[in-house]
């Protein structure tokens, strides 16, 4: 015990005695010394550490960003999204109103139907020659009706119709036959039919017949289904041959498949 009480006694002493010394300046001098001596250690683990900061801070900025980036992402991802869907209502908008335009000056019965699938027929050059649309028996569509694009330009006929769905042959396409008026100085009449895929052709045209390029062609009338002023094309070439009675005319359809999306089936 007594042992105990005399080593407080003597840290005691030397602690005041440390105070006394420091008070009055006498351990400047090893102050100094030891200053020297830890200023690089020091500086080191100062150094250490604010390099583990900023790598710590770095790396949780880089997280950060990431993650910031990733919802960004998912918001242009949205909003493009809504903003082709906005386009093609608008698109789809304008092709509608087209098409009542055109039927409500002409005071036509009409089926408004959507494109559901093209059959590419001709595999070798990928032409379209078939069409299926969105309404059938049970929408009232017919085998022989006429099918006009938004312009008012037939397209095709009704070849096969289901319940809710129809098979549409397009004026392109050999199983389409049309009967015809060509408006020109001879108002010249006869079938035109689709030739591979590419345009249309009307054969057997006498060839007393006046035909000029860029005649429009339009239907006859003639046909039970199809009314009467339907622009079919325009011709774009004519075949005479000197020693034939005959001559042919190429009718370049008025329709581009890429844009052709709504169509109307006229009733008569």
């Amino acid at each position: 015990m007594f042992n105990k009480k005399k080593n407080v006694i003597i840290y005691l002493a030397a602690f005041a005695l440390l105070v006394f010394l420091y008070g009055v300046g006498a351990l400047r001098h090893a102050e100094n010394l030891f200053t020297r001596i830890l200023n690089p250690v020091l500086k080191q683990f100062y150094t250490i550490g604010a390099d583990i900061k900023n790598t710590y801070n770095e790396q949780t900025s880089k997280y950060d960003l990431a993650k910031v980036i990733k919802e960004m992402e998912k918001q242009v991802m949205l909003l493009t999204g809504e903003n082709a869907e906005l386009k093609t209502a608008l698109k789809e908008n304008d092709i509608l109103r087209e098409h009542l335009g055109f039927l409500e000056r002409n005071e036509l019965t009409y089926i408004m139907s959507n494109i559901i699938s093209k059959e590419d027929i001709l595999n070798v050059g990928g032409q379209t020659e078939v069409i299926i649309i969105d309404k059938g028996e049970q929408h009232g569509i017919r085998k022989g009706l006429s099918v006009v694009n938004s312009q008012g330009v037939i397209i095709g006929k009704v070849a096969e119709v289901k319940a809710r769905t129809a098979r549409v042959h397009l004026t392109s396409s050999d199983r389409c036959k049309l009967a015809v008026t060509i408006l020109g100085d001879d108002a010249t009449s006869g079938i035109a039919q689709g030739s591979l895929g590419l345009v249309i052709k009307m054969d057997f045209i006498p060839q007393i017949k006046n035909l000029n390029i860029n005649d429009i062609v339009v239907s006859s009338g003639l046909e039970k289904d199809i009314p009467r002023g339907l622009v079919v094309g325009n011709i774009s070439e004519v075949r005479k041959e000197s020693n034939e009675l005959w001559q042919s005319a190429i009718i370049e359809p008025m329709l581009d498949m890429d844009e052709l999306t709504i169509v109307s089936i006229i009733i008569p």
